[in-house]
C-alpha cells in the first residue's frame, strides 16, 4: 500500500525545479532566502506545511516550524497567483521573506505558456484581467476591438507553431 502512494516530496522538487526554470528571478531569490518553511492556512481546509531547501522541499500536512503563515480563502489565493500582487494583510510573521518569495514565484503566465503554450497563456491573462480589473475598459468598444485582434494574432502564432512542429 506505501508503493501505491504518491512519493510528495519527489513531486513538489519536481514543481519547484520547474518554475525555477519558468521564471528568471526565481533560482537566485530561493539561494538568498533559503531554507524557508512557509504555513498555509486557507479557510475549510486543512493545514499545509511547505519547507523549501534546494533538492531537499518537501510539502505535507505534518505541522513544524515556520518563517511565517498565510492566512487566506482558496479565492484570496487565487487572487495572488493570477495578479502577482502579495495582500500583506494574509501574512503573518516574517513578511519580508514572504514577499521577497512571492514576487519571485508567481510568473502563472509564464508558466501556463511553457506547458500549454500561447494561446492558453493569452487567454489566461485575459480572463485575469477581466476577473480582477474594476475598470470601465472593457465597456470602450475600441478596447474589445484590440482584444479580439489579439485573440487573432495569438490563434495564428499557435498554428505556426504547430505547423513548424510536424
Amino acid at each position: 500500500m506505501l508503493e501505491a502512494m504518491i512519493d510528495t516530496k519527489k513531486v513538489f522538487n519536481k514543481l519547484t525545479r520547474d518554475i525555477e526554470d519558468a521564471s528568471p528571478n526565481l533560482r537566485k531569490a530561493l539561494k538568498e532566502i533559503s531554507p524557508i518553511s512557509i504555513f498555509l492556512n486557507i479557510k475549510g481546509h486543512k493545514d499545509i506545511f511547505i519547507t523549501i531547501d534546494g533538492n531537499n522541499s518537501d510539502i505535507s500536512f505534518q505541522k513544524c516550524d515556520y518563517s511565517f503563515e498565510i492566512r487566506a480563502s482558496l479565492t484570496d489565493l487565487m487572487k495572488v497567483m493570477i495578479s502577482g500582487q502579495l495582500n500583506k494583510n494574509l501574512i503573518f510573521g516574517d513578511a519580508e521573506t514572504a514577499i521577497v518569495l512571492f514576487n519571485a514565484i508567481f510568473d502563472l503566465i509564464y508558466l501556463v505558456d511553457k506547458y500549454f503554450g500561447s494561446l492558453p497563456a493569452v487567454f489566461t491573462y485575459t480572463l485575469m484581467n477581466n476577473v480582477f480589473s474594476s475598470s470601465d475598459e472593457q465597456n470602450d468598444k475600441g478596447y474589445v476591438k484590440i482584444r479580439r485582434r489579439l485573440r487573432g494574432i495569438a490563434i495564428r502564432l499557435d498554428r505556426l507553431e504547430a505547423l513548424k512542429v510536424l
